[in-house]
């Protein structure tokens, strides 16, 4: 059998096994709640710079496209679960390296949003080594 060989970084059945071995985690009697689910989420300046520029408008709670809403909400993304942080940044990784986002049709309005080969990259990047770094945690 021959897989098709794809960019993702963290396969779906990690991201699966991540979540049943998080499901497992218990905490100690004496911390009163479970940590903020997002805390371990850092979003650099230079990174946030780029997501405000060509993405937050269309993937934000009060955006107009509820495809885009539905797909991701960046505002929203510190308050996910880590599983759910490390798929959503698979799937930023994904779509920036396949040149699906900023869709070429929102380009053609608003030609300044579009990313720099630079800006992807450290996108990519972020995304990645964020994705990492929560797995190990």
């Amino acid at each position: 059998m021959k897989f098709k060989n794809t960019s993702r970084f963290v396969s779906p059945l990690s991201v699966l096994l991540f979540i049943g071995f998080t499901a497992f985690i218990s905490y100690p009697e004496s911390q009163s709640s479970a940590p903020n689910p997002g805390e371990n989420l850092t979003i650099p300046d230079d990174v946030n710079a780029i997501l405000e520029k060509s993405c937050f408008g269309c993937h934000n709670v009060d955006a107009q496209s509820d495809k885009a809403k539905k797909k991701l909400l960046l505002d929203e993304l510190p308050n996910l679960s880590k599983a759910k942080i490390v798929a959503k940044l698979d799937d930023i990784h994904s779509v920036v390296e396949e040149n699906e986002m900023p869709p070429e049709k929102f380009l053609n309005k608003y030609p300044d949003k579009a990313l720099t080969k630079e800006e992807a990259s450290r996108l990519k990047e972020w995304a990645k080594t964020t994705a990492e770094e929560m797995m190990g945690n």
